[in-house]
């Protein structure tokens, strides 16, 4: 014989209103969270997810658009969201989509909503307003990820990129660094413009001169991290640090030097961007640019809980997270030669 919200009512020590509640992702104390999530478990109690929707009108499933599942912003982001979201009764259904394709995130926003969902976490990467209508016409709450979207009506999750790339850019110029390679993604992305932004920033502060051959801009991916750093090794003039601004990018720069046998920091210093991992298992330990991923994913999955419970319904909102830098001994000091 199945269980019944009773049953787990009873196991938890609370009142069936607060099993219900927490099914339906409202909020309740973390004690009675905790305690109703054992109970389910132990229980093995489902809930009937049909009859529920009929009854209320929400299907309790957020659809997750972003542009690739493969690399690794896509994969954490992923996993913190869902976590976040299963906690509060959520299910997701996730998609990706082509941002070089100027129909595919319209196409894929149209499967999300045949599908009912409650609301959608994405990262508007080429995102055209247009693309929003039917989700915005049914008031489906939807929260941005990565790049803040510039009105006030939806919420946005994102980090201060001119400013960490700024810090980044200056502390390899304060080690003595004139020429410094970046490496990004696409350009015309408001991520990757602001990146650029920061970098520039600082070299124009120290009144280094902008050298256009220093910027490799196509994706975020470990090719592109690969032919950027063979590129500037083969100008007559190569940079005497890199800075590459994803974790994949980190990748493919971090393979082209090993390849060659070029060390890190003798021949190339070189700071990295997300991927901790590898700072931390590279000798000399890589200097890293930290976003916090996980931070971005569980804050986007809760801001929009709050709009779909109406808890909240006011205007956009941006949270701007910070992010840091972890130093490692990847960089050469020039002002000491």
């Amino acid at each position: 014989m199945s269980s019944t919200i009773k049953d787990v009512a009873r196991r938890a020590g609370v009142s069936i209103a607060t099993v219900s509640k927490f099914i339906n992702g409202g909020n309740v104390l973390a004690e009675n969270r905790n305690s109703i999530d054992a109970a389910v478990r132990e229980l093995h109690y489902q809930v009937n997810t049909v009859a529920r929707g009929m009854k209320t009108r929400r299907s309790m499933t957020v659809g997750v658009l972003i542009p690739s599942l493969a690399d690794f912003f896509g994969v954490v982001i992923l996993a913190a969201i869902n976590n976040e979201l299963f906690l509060h009764g959520y299910s997701t259904i996730i998609c990706d989509y082509t941002e070089h394709d100027p129909q595919s995130a319209r196409t894929k926003l149209e499967f999300l909503m045949n599908k009912q969902v409650d609301g959608i976490i994405m990262q508007p990467i080429n995102v055209k307003p247009g693309d929003l209508e039917r989700a915005e016409n049914q008031n489906t709450p939807l929260v941005f990820v990565d790049v803040q979207v510039g009105d006030r009506i939806h919420d946005s999750v994102v980090i201060n990129n001119i400013d960490i790339t700024n810090q980044i850019t200056q502390h390899l110029i304060d080690f003595g660094h004139v020429r410094i390679g970046f490496i990004g993604g696409a350009e015309g992305v408001l991520t990757t413009d602001d990146r650029v932004a920061g970098y520039r920033k600082a070299i124009e502060k120290a009144g280094i001169p902008f050298a256009p051959e220093l910027l490799h801009l196509v994706n975020i991916s470990e090719e592109s991290g690969y032919t950027g750093m063979k590129q500037f090794l083969e100008l007559p003039e190569p940079p005497t640090a890199v800075f590459t601004t994803g974790y994949d990018l980190t990748v493919g720069a971090l393979m082209y030097m090993n390849e060659n046998s070029l060390r890190i920091p003798e021949d190339m210093s070189f700071v990295g961007f997300e991927n901790q991992t590898i700072a931390r298992i590279y000798h000399p330990k890589l200097t890293i640019g930290i976003q916090p991923i996980q931070k971005i994913g569980q804050t986007a999955a809760s801001m929009l809980i709050e709009r779909m419970s109406g808890k909240y319904i006011g205007e956009g909102r941006l949270a701007e997270l910070p992010a840091s830098i972890d130093y490692g001994a990847s960089v050469l000091n020039l002002t000491r030669k």
